[in-house]
């Protein structure tokens, strides 16, 4: 008896340390299963001597153990949300969908922004997510110049960023092998390349703010029709009634194409405007040049043809216009006030600012403004002239009550582009009124809004203060307010650039000084760091 005891004591030890595994696990709980567990212990002990016992105790104890460290899961790490993954696009782009609502108007009165309450809608309103540095593969850094004074130092860049006959071959090759590319796709499309500056040369944001803009032109009609069995599944047929649903689909299939056959290198998407577009690299295994080239991708996109139309009309009519916009530009670029995908004015809204500044803020010999107003310009009003919708009228500007600045004053006679810069500044950061003025260059005088042009209001989240946006008219569509896309963050960035530079225009600083690169200041904690 004792050998077959001997035999069984390793089996029924391991049924004791399934049992032990059962419950430490939990698995044999209620009155039931612990009358159950002790008469089977009480069976398994009763036959066995103390040497025995001891052993199957042991074992069982041994095997218990074992199975608990088995069936242990492992500690899970903190799972780190990054910009790039599915979930967060999601969420922003859900996020995205709310705009802050404008205030219509009413009898001609303007809304009080004194004791203005946050309304139940404007208080649902995600907080705009504050930009912060991240590690950069390639930093920048401010432009160093072999002049000493400061009109020497303006002249300097002028000259390299002025755009150049090899920079507009650069431009034409591109937009040649885009238009070889697509017109396997679409026979009758027609492309068109634009250089606001120096392509050669590139600019510290040059990806995120192109200078050169490849646009696609193709009848609406013919570009539905290419698209059927090309655009994805339900965008053909929605975009065939929609417009705008039309130009993204053609500009999806179209980047697309690009892309996967072209070579080109796809960079980001900018789809909530007006004009959706896209920006690509051109990568330097193309011939073209000797570095990548970032562009500017549309499709039926008129603000390129707009704006390169008033800054070679400008530059007719002024000689000094055309170097003042491409520096004005330059330095919202590097300063980061001139990305409009974030909120700030665009390139064609900096230029808009810069005419209206030559046309009311400073004077020539005859003491008239160094432009005159758009209409005027004999291919911008061209240009106007295809425009559909009414167009508002001067008297209606005499119908509120809020009177315009007088004109500011220049602080020197002299007629140079680094003295029109600071008065420029000058103007904006001393002169100008902000809530109370439009900017408006098809009449070239300042005076309130018209009544056409709809107000935009922006929210303070942490101030719980209105605002008004800058009110800029865009010319060729007049009842159009090109500020609407600013934001409170973006307008308060927008007002420190502007006071900065008039410091350093003050105290003599030096254009490298001006020009030093703006970067986001750094997160909060370390996560943030761990963002793409």
């Amino acid at each position: 008896m004792f050998t077959t005891i001997k035999k069984v004591s390793p089996l029924m030890s391991t049924c004791i340390g399934d049992l032990f595994a059962c419950a430490s696990q939990g698995k044999a709980q209620g009155t039931n299963s612990t009358l159950f567990v002790c008469v089977m212990l009480l069976i398994v002990v009763l036959p066995l001597d103390l040497s025995q016992l001891t052993f199957v105790v042991f074992g069982a104890i041994t095997y218990a153990a074992l199975q608990a460290l088995q069936l242990r899961p492992p500690p899970k790490k903190p799972r780190m949300v990054s910009k790039t993954s599915p979930s967060y696009k999601s969420a922003d782009k859900v996020s995205a969908q709310y705009q802050r609502p404008v205030p219509h108007r009413n009898s001609g009165q303007r809304p009080s922004l004194q004791g203005t309450s946050r309304s139940p809608a404007l208080a649902a309103q995600p907080v705009p997510k504050a930009e912060v540095r991240k590690p950069s593969s390639q930093p920048v850094s401010a432009p160093i110049f072999q002049g000493k004074e400061w009109d020497a130092e303006v002249d300097e860049l002028v000259t390299q960023i002025m755009p150049s006959q090899e920079g507009e071959r650069v431009v034409d090759t591109i937009a040649d092998f885009v238009r070889q590319r697509l017109r396997t796709m679409i026979p009758e499309v027609e492309v068109i390349g634009f250089a606001s500056s120096d392509v050669i040369r590139g600019t510290a944001f040059g990806v995120a703010v192109p200078e050169v803009d490849i646009v696609v032109n193709v009848p609406p009609q013919i570009l539905a029709s290419r698209l059927q069995g090309r655009a994805p599944r339900g965008d053909a047929s929605s975009a065939a009634a929609d417009p705008h649903k039309l130009l993204k689909s053609a500009l999806r299939t179209c980047t697309d194409r690009l892309v996967a056959t072209g070579g080109f290198k796809f960079r980001r998407s900018a789809f909530r405007g007006d004009e959706p577009k896209v920006t690509l690299l051109v990568p330097a295994s193309f011939g073209v040049s000797s570095e990548s080239i970032p562009i500017d991708f549309s499709v039926n996109s008129t603000t390129p043809l707009y704006n390169m139309a008033l800054l070679s009309e400008s530059a007719k009519k002024e000689a000094l216009a055309k170097p003042l916009i491409l520096l004005v530009k330059r330095w919202a670029k590097d300063r980061g006030v001139c990305h409009g995908a974030k909120g700030h004015l665009s390139p064609y809204q900096w230029t808009l600012l810069t005419i209206y500044f030559l046309q009311v803020g400073s004077s020539s010999e005859s003491g008239k403004g160094l432009l005159p107003a758009v209409e005027e310009f004999k291919a911008v009003s061209t240009l106007m002239d295809t425009e559909r919708g009414p167009r508002p009228q001067d008297s209606q500007r005499q119908l509120l009550t809020i009177p315009a600045a007088p004109t500011a004053e220049l602080e020197n006679t002299s007629k140079t582009v680094g003295s029109l810069f600071k008065n420029f500044i000058k103007f904006y950061h001393e002169t100008f009124q902000w809530q109370k003025e439009a900017i408006c260059v098809r009449t070239g005088k300042r005076a309130p809004p018209s009544l056409s042009l709809p107000l935009h209001i922006v929210v303070n989240e942490d101030t719980n203060v209105s605002e008004v946006a800058p009110t800029i008219e865009d010319p060729f569509s007049p009842n159009r307010n090109l500020g609407a896309g600013m934001t409170a963050p973006t307008l308060a960035r927008l007002h420190e650039e502007i006071s900065r530079a008039h410091r350093l225009c003050s105290d003599g600083a030096s254009l490298t000084h001006l020009l030093e690169p703006w970067a986001p200041p750094e997160a909060a904690d370390s996560g943030d760091k761990d963002d793409k």
